[in-house]
């Protein structure tokens, strides 16, 4: 069997080419170090799109996973925070919703009402599709997945996407080891003060 080299060649590049060029879903940031106190945002955001042309983005329906012994959900923001809403780029609006009550478990939805011109030459190439709220239940560490149930792009056709997952780390309240240690100290000093009344004279 005879091999023709030139198509070989332009096969293998053009997967390496389509793998290189894919779009991304992600989290920002990747590996999130919170303490055990207060709330904190991680944003799901895709890259990799067309700037100014297309793939873009018209459609999503994700699954996001948590553990939720160690972080609670405690709001959703569709949008990048600085970018704006970029399925919503001509003010017609967007179909969103979203599904938090599974503990743990987050499914989100929006569909553009955008035109396949708008989408393809005035969405960012790079952008937040929506800013998760959480609040530390206990320290540890809780993995971040996300599954796609559907991607599409402006005209509503699968778009290809890699996923990379993330992570939440919890650790204890900056310096409450140190106050515990510190009153701990304070104990022990008073303690080894006071004489037994058998040694007082």
């Amino acid at each position: 069997m005879k091999l023709n080299v030139p198509i070989l060649t332009g096969v293998i590049l053009a997967q390496t080419l389509s793998t290189v060029n894919g779009a991304v879903l992600g989290f920002q940031p990747s590996a999130t170090v919170v303490p055990a106190v207060g709330g904190f945002q991680v944003s799901l955001t895709v890259s990799g799109l067309g700037a100014g042309t297309a793939p873009s983005l018209g459609v999503f329906d994700l699954d996001v996973a948590y553990d939720p012994g160690i972080v609670g959900l405690a709001s959703v923001g569709f949008g990048d925070p600085g970018l704006g809403d970029q399925l919503d780029l001509s003010g017609f609006g967007s179909i969103t919703s979203f599904d938090g009550s599974v503990p743990g478990q987050l499914n989100l939805f929006e569909l553009s009402l955008d035109t396949v011109a708008d989408l393809d030459t005035l969405q960012a190439d790079s952008f937040a599709l929506c800013v998760l709220s959480f609040t530390p239940l206990a320290t540890g560490v809780s993995a971040l997945t996300v599954s796609v149930n559907l991607i599409g792009d402006s005209n509503g056709d699968p778009l290809a996407v890699d996923v990379s997952p993330g992570s939440i780390t919890v650790v204890p309240e900056p310096g409450a080891w140190g106050v515990a240690l510190a009153i701990g100290l304070l104990l022990w000093v008073r303690v080894s003060r006071v004489k037994p009344r058998s040694l007082r004279t």
